[in-house]
């Protein structure tokens, strides 16, 4: 680009990259900022934390361009006057947004997968409630094979052929949009990407000022809402906002943000206190978590973890107000079902009536969710290799029960064969608080006539929550007229930190404690188990009152990314479970307890 002359580039790149190369690769820095006050790089604006514009309160929009814009404007002498969407998510509320920060153009794909026939080929004039802005659409068939090349369906050689095919035939306008992370994918390296943008560079590039000046009078045209281009596998999502219709896990997720905006802006007062909790939101507020692009930045437990973090100290703030009252029943998931949210001194919990169980187990000196299980939906890497897999798409909770024949083969164990277990991680307990603290409750739930158990149970579980313990008591009544007999087991599945893989564990015995190492495993005759997160200096230690056997298994998900081939962790699934034989109206107690602190 620098000693290219009449060339020009849109350059849309995260803050998070810019700041990175202005702290670390100076030279590279000042070669950027150099191109865009010569107009060889224009650089485009877009959302500072990287979010997707269409899940945020329309201030928050507005908010987010005006940084990023302010950022490129200080930093690079450039007023940037073109948006790109971070994932191409759109929405025509966009444009009144656009107006507001003085943004007069989009750059985006207009190939929508849910609507293949509404595509675009030249720039055109689009209005909304009375504003309007320019659209410029990318090139389907230049975005299509830099997706194709990232799957490693074409080779290098292959690629410039095609693109080269596109250029001949001489359309009247051609933007190509190229995705860098996806060149990574496919394994590009510095000699071809010379050759690549050379042969871009050749096709003869203006500047976005240029093309608005050949326009006469511009054409126009309506981009409806939708999800655009290849930038992120979409499987059979129809929108961004399908995915929290479908999987459990990000519907959790996004609604904790939602919910923790709207408390956090009732808070009036204190202004270093609505300073911190207004750069929280900002952060929070990241669209990363919620896609599968070419870094699978969805699948990464450490990118979910620090949303967590930022939740997590948002909270810890806002229930330690004298003079703010923080509410602690809260449907987050916006399943008419309400959580109760607890935060003690050194554990956070959130309890729920789906399953009877908690969906967030926070330890909160190092502010980590150990409750951050992940399922994700059909579609979004493979998950053949793990030895009992979770239901795609649901939330996975701590202490869940499931029942087993007393005839069944743990090693055969899943959840997916409902014919072979009854699963009650989606039945509603009827769940009350038991205390003024707020730090004891009761779930109470029944069976109802089923095969695997033979008859009917009442469970009723009774969780307390100390200082840095969870303990739950459980209690098995028969129902049925007739003795039943069967395996009840409680699930536990954990995202444990590790600088290893497999998850490693110690079991916990009086003369001699043994460690073991494999991804999956059974013992039998555990009374406790020890599991260390070295990253944060804590242990985890679970401990029942009665022996039982241990069903432990690591889940990864294998997807490819600009790394190649990964395994990506999600959690550990440990699942204790005894053999249980009840007379008629007879009963069985069991406590389990989990305990978190420093090592």
């Amino acid at each position: 680009m620098h000693h290219t002359e009449g060339s020009s580039l849109q350059l849309s790149l995260g803050i998070p990259v810019l700041e990175w190369l202005e702290l670390t690769q100076q030279p590279v820095n000042l070669l950027l900022a150099d191109l865009a006050r010569s107009g060889k790089v224009e650089l485009l604006t877009g959302s500072y934390h990287q979010t997707i514009l269409s899940l945020l309160s329309p201030k928050d929009r507005s908010n987010q361009i005006e940084l990023t814009t302010t950022y490129l404007r200080k930093r690079y002498g450039q007023r940037s006057k073109t948006l790109f969407c971070y994932a191409q998510a759109f929405n025509p509320q966009y444009i009144n947004t656009m107006n507001l920060c003085c943004v007069d153009n989009l750059v985006i794909s207009s190939y929508d997968c849910d609507k293949p026939k509404q595509e675009f080929s030249e720039p055109f004039s689009m209005q909304e409630m009375g504003k309007s802005i320019s659209i410029f659409p990318t090139s389907t068939a230049i975005n299509a094979l830099v997706y194709t090349y990232a799957r490693k369906e074409i080779s290098f050689g292959n690629l410039l052929d095609q693109i080269q095919s596109v250029f001949d035939r001489k359309p009247a306008f051609l933007m190509a949009m190229i995705n860098l992370d996806q060149l990574m994918q496919g394994g590009i390296n510095e000699e071809q990407t010379t050759e690549l943008f050379r042969l871009l560079m050749n096709y003869g590039p203006e500047t976005i000022e240029e093309v608005h000046t050949l326009e006469a009078i511009p054409k126009k045209g309506y981009l409806q809402a939708g999800w655009y281009g290849f930038d992120s596998i979409k499987t059979n999502l129809c929108c961004i906002n399908d995915l929290f219709v479908k999987d459990e896990s990000f519907a959790y997720l996004y609604g904790r943000y939602t919910s923790l905006v709207e408390c956090a802006r009732t808070y009036k007062k204190d202004k270093d206190v609505r300073k911190r909790l207004e750069q929280l939101i900002q952060k929070v507020s990241t669209g990363t978590v919620y896609l599968c692009d070419a870094n699978a930045s969805m699948l990464r437990s450490s990118v979910r973890k620090l949303f967590w973090r930022y939740i997590s100290e948002a909270d810890s703030i806002l229930s330690s107000l004298k003079d703010y009252s923080y509410p602690v029943v809260t449907d987050f998931d916006h399943d008419e079902l309400d959580e109760y949210l607890v935060i003690g001194k050194y554990l956070s919990c959130v309890v729920d009536s789906k399953g009877g169980s908690l969906a967030e187990l926070t330890y909160l000196p190092s502010l980590y969710n150990y409750g951050d299980g992940l399922s994700p939906l059909q579609g979004f890497g493979s998950s053949k290799n793990n030895q009992h897999p979770s239901i795609a798409g649901k939330k996975q909770r701590l202490f869940s029960d499931v029942f087993l024949s007393s005839e069944a083969v743990l090693d055969e164990y899943s959840k997916v064969q409902e014919h072979h277990c009854l699963d009650m991680s989606s039945t509603v307990y009827n769940l009350c608080v038991l205390d003024r603290r707020n730090t004891e409750y009761r779930a109470v739930a029944c069976t109802g006539q089923s095969d695997i158990i033979g008859g009917e149970l009442e469970i009723s579980k009774h969780f307390k929550l100390r200082q840095n313990t969870v303990l739950l008591d459980v209690t098995l009544s028969n129902l049925s007229d007739h003795p039943v007999s069967f395996l009840y087991g409680c699930e536990i599945p954990l995202s444990i930190a590790s600088l290893k893989s497999p998850i490693s564990f110690l079991q916990l015995e009086n003369k001699k404690n043994v460690q073991y190492d494999e991804a999956e495993i059974i013992l039998k005759q555990v009374k406790s188990i020890r599991m260390f997160d070295e990253p944060n200096s804590t242990s985890l230690t679970l401990v029942a009152d009665t022996r039982f056997t241990l069903l432990k298994e690591d889940y990864t998900i294998e997807i490819a990314t600009v790394l190649g081939e990964e395994q990506l962790y999600q959690h550990t699934l440990f699942m204790t479970s005894w053999p249980i034989q009840l007379e008629s109206g007879a009963e069985k107690k069991i406590t389990l307890g989990l305990r978190v602190e420093r090592k």
